[in-house]
């Protein structure tokens, strides 16, 4: 990678970025299989799944989810652009040009009133905004105090649409001015049951079926890399997108749509297509892939998933530590803090299953050396 001399720091990281960063794909992950991640291919007991094309190679599973954060971008509507002013301003380079001087309220064409941000006629939206931002008003210090998912008795309560997994996709909300910039809603990454990170990518508005098979289809671009089956906790409602709209019905070749044994607990019971199709674990015999048979501690037998599906909410979990740092980025910096984040935290689950792998080999090689040297009994 080449710089130019005297580039700012913003400027080196998304630099850093658009020449290592392989638009969120994890080098050291490539071409990555282990005994977590993969399983000997064994032939289903019922037809459910005889068409999927996978019995002529192992069969692998990687898990999708998504955490909520992410850094500011522009405030126009569909323009995911840096903004021009990290400190204070709302629009990108472009947009600023465009309606800088203008009220900033959506649909006004007045010149804005400095120093404020709109108009004469809306003065009033903009001391609203101005009174809730305020670090010094109830609401700032609300926001300071609170912690994620608490709501406390004298603190105003926040109303939150609950979407239930396999329910519709709310439609987006439509911003009304143009005072703060845009956040992006979440950030989606792609895990290995082991825990080795594969790509991870930045939604705008929502954790769209839309946005999810997008992803997919950037990180996996060929058949040949598809993996078996794809985990995710909304898996039912991207498969009815898939079916609605007729598109990428190639995945339906060698792919299988899961949801986690987390979340499975959550979708409805009446919904046949989930549970015939989207079942982590049945019971059946339709995905012996999935259940293994295996003893318990007391000896006797029983089944138990062949994958881990929580790799990605165990990686969420660690990535929340790092929420308050990340969400006060600048798009450039933010990509390239958590693509080396992800980059390093995956050269160290590589290093481990390294390690353990050589342990085990030695364990078997003394218990080798043990058995020949024993005396025969006979």
């Amino acid at each position: 990678m080449e710089l130019n001399e005297n580039l700012p720091i913003y400027g080196v990281t998304k630099k850093a970025f658009a020449t290592l960063g392989q638009n969120g794909v994890i080098s050291a992950a490539y071409n990555h299989t282990c005994s977590e991640c993969t399983q000997p291919y064994i032939s289903p007991t019922t037809a459910v799944s005889e068409s999927m094309n996978i019995d002529h190679a192992d069969v692998t599973m990687h898990v999708l989810d998504g955490i909520v954060m992410g850094p500011t971008h522009c405030a126009y509507k569909n323009c995911e652009a840096d903004l021009l002013n990290a400190h204070g301003g709302a629009f990108c380079s472009v947009h600023e040009t465009d309606y800088g001087s203008k009220c900033h309220v959506v649909g006004c064409q007045n010149n804005k009133v400095l120093p404020t941000q709109a108009c004469q006629q809306h003065k009033k939206e903009w001391d609203k905004h101005v009174q809730n931002r305020s670090p010094g008003a109830l609401a700032g210090v609300c926001r300071m105090l609170r912690r994620p998912a608490e709501n406390l008795e004298w603190l105003p309560k926040i109303q939150r649409d609950f979407v239930p997994y396999d329910g519709p996709v709310p439609a987006e909300r439509e911003n009304k001015t143009y005072f703060s910039p845009n956040r992006f809603y979440c950030v989606e990454t792609i895990c290995a049951p082991c825990g080795t990170v594969i790509a991870w990518a930045k939604f705008d508005k929502s954790e769209s079926p839309t946005n999810i098979m997008k992803f997919l289809n950037k990180v996996y671009p060929t058949e040949a890399s598809w993996p078996a089956y794809i985990c995710i906790d909304k898996a039912c409602t991207v498969l009815r997108h898939i079916v609605t709209n007729h598109a990428y019905q190639d995945w339906f070749q060698s792919t299988r749509f899961v949801v986690d044994s987390y979340h499975y607990i959550n979708h409805k019971a009446t919904d046949t297509m989930c549970h015939e199709w989207c079942n982590p674990a049945p019971t059946d015999g339709s995905a012996p892939n999935l259940v293994i048979p295996t003893t318990d501690k007391d000896g006797k037998p029983c089944l138990k998933c062949a994958f881990n599906t929580q790799a990605c909410e165990q990686l969420n979990s660690w990535l929340g530590g790092y929420e308050s740092i990340l969400k006060r980025m600048i798009p450039g910096n933010f990509n390239w803090f958590l693509h080396a984040m992800l980059y390093y935290h995956t050269k160290h689950v590589l290093r481990k299953q390294k390690l353990q792998k050589k342990r085990e080999e030695e364990r078997n090689e003394h218990e080798t050396d043990d058995d020949s040297q024993d005396p025969d009994t006979d």
